[in-house]
């Protein structure tokens, strides 16, 4: 009884835990490393995986090592390499020093002008345009100050937000300044970006050491785009040397999942209306819709399905389609969602007909897969499977802090491999349930045979007792 009841919890065992293998899966393909000695590499997903896997969100994909055992991964996503800053250089106007220069040294008008500079009015000329700039100057008695108005150029025409300023001096050693930067789209009303910014160069002669200091870093939480700026220097010791250039950094730009084109197969059209179909339902981020005759303008409304059991038309919205000459002219949709899971897509013809109907693209995330390539090489990348249950990890989780995803070496897939057939594609979870359905008559079995066992325990312990009575 006992040899039974251990067999039955082992094959309950056997039955629960089954092992994911390569048989399990329909497609394959085998992978060509770049970078055998790497601990990591990473594939970019192609167009055959997205459309043959059966899960949208790619659960059914795995990694195999030579000896058919998975192999730990992430699915990844893909962003658009976009390192690039805006780097330019701005009018510098010196407030401090103009009634100087204009007025060809004039004794009164610099007193008056320094006057004026105490309570903090500057009167300039912008753009053939007398503009009065008014500060809230707080100056201390015997502090040497120096300001000066930067104008970003009118045909900068920036993406993102400020993010730094150099400032290159005239030739002078050993000094130290604080700064203050104010900022205004108007020249009337000015915000603090930042005060109290050290900048120095300080130079050793005994060791020939020195320390240059001339960037100011804005904080990152503002949204800095303004036209003018205001740079105050103070100083309580020394002069400041004259400000040649300054130049502004924008900041990076926030980086961009990047799309994976998939055209939608054209499966029914009339006068009306066509209908387009993709193979599997995908989740699609875009679409783009183009007219195949020039000098064309559809007004029309789209209706999408979600997937093959899906059977009511869902409205996405009204557009109107053009076409002017003959270049490539495709219209963006965007999906306002993250995502819409699309298998089905119908363009009906508003107040028009469709005599040729257009080419649709869906776009959906790219992605790709990083996975450990350190032994039991070479690797088969496997998809397509119905019984397959999520096994990603993600990327944070796989790979060490010091390691990141764009450093990882690139493999690429290389000969495809057939592995299980197409009835892995149709394994639901109809079968699961009926394996689930067997493993739980087979624990009833063995709890009502372990019952029974305790019972006939029972007995015989009974009848050893009214024996000894």
């Amino acid at each position: 009884m006992k040899k039974i009841l251990l067999s039955s919890l082992l094959l309950i065992s056997g039955l629960s835990q089954a092992a994911d293998k390569t048989n399990q899966y329909a497609y394959g393909a085998m992978i060509e490393l770049s970078d055998s000695e790497s601990m990591y590499n990473r594939i970019e997903l192609t167009g055959d995986i997205y459309t043959q896997a059966l899960s949208s969100t790619l659960d059914d994909v795995r990694v195999f090592n030579q000896k058919g055992q998975p192999v730990p991964f992430a699915l990844a996503n893909v962003y658009q390499q976009n390192d690039e800053n805006q780097t330019f250089p701005v009018t510098v106007y010196s407030l401090d020093n103009h009634q100087e220069n204009d007025n060809n040294n004039n004794q009164e008008d610099e007193i008056e002008g320094k006057k004026q500079s105490a309570i903090g009015q500057y009167n300039i000329n912008i753009n053939n345009k007398n503009v009065q700039i008014n500060l809230d100057n707080a100056n201390k008695p015997n502090e040497y100050q120096a300001t000066y108005l930067l104008q970003i150029p009118s045909e900068i025409k920036l993406g993102q937000p400020f993010s730094r300023l150099s400032i290159d001096f005239e030739k002078m050693s050993n000094w130290q300044a604080s700064a203050n930067l104010l900022y205004s789209n108007d020249l009337k009303r000015w915000q603090t970006a930042i005060d109290n910014v050290p900048i120095m160069s300080l130079t050793n002669n005994n060791n020939n050491q020195s320390l240059n200091v001339n960037t100011i870093d804005l904080p990152s939480g503002m949204n800095f785009k303004s036209i003018y700026w205001i740079l105050q220097l103070k100083s309580d010791k020394q002069l400041i040397p004259t400000i040649k250039t300054v130049k502004f950094t924008s900041r990076k730009a926030t980086p961009v999942r990047d799309l994976y084109p998939i055209d939608l197969n054209l499966i029914s059209a009339d006068e009306q209306e066509a209908i387009y179909q993709l193979s599997t339902s995908l989740p699609i981020k875009q679409l783009t819709v183009k007219l195949q005759n020039e000098r064309t303008v559809l007004p029309a409304t789209i209706f999408y399905k979600t997937s093959d059991n899906d059977k009511t038309w869902h409205k996405l919205d009204d557009y109107i389609f053009r076409r002017i000459n003959d270049t490539n002219q495709s219209q963006t949709i965007n999906i306002n969602n993250s995502t819409l899971n699309i298998k089905q897509l119908k363009i009906k013809a508003i107040n028009a007909s469709l005599d040729t109907p257009p080419s649709v693209t869906a776009y959906l995330y790219r992605m790709r897969i990083i996975f450990n390539s350190a032994n039991n090489g070479p690797f088969i990348l496997a998809w397509g499977s119905a019984k397959a249950k999520p096994a990603s990890l993600s990327e944070k989780a796989l790979l060490s802090d010091t390691i990141s995803a764009k450093d990882v070496p690139e493999a690429y897939l290389g000969d495809k491999v057939k592995l299980g057939n197409q009835k892995v594609l149709l394994q639901t979870d109809d079968n699961s349930s009926n394996s689930s359905s067997l493993s739980k008559w087979l624990i009833w079995g063995v709890l009502i045979a372990g019952a029974l066992f305790l019972m006939l325990l029972a007995l015989k312990l009974l009848k050893e007792v009214k024996k000894a009575e």
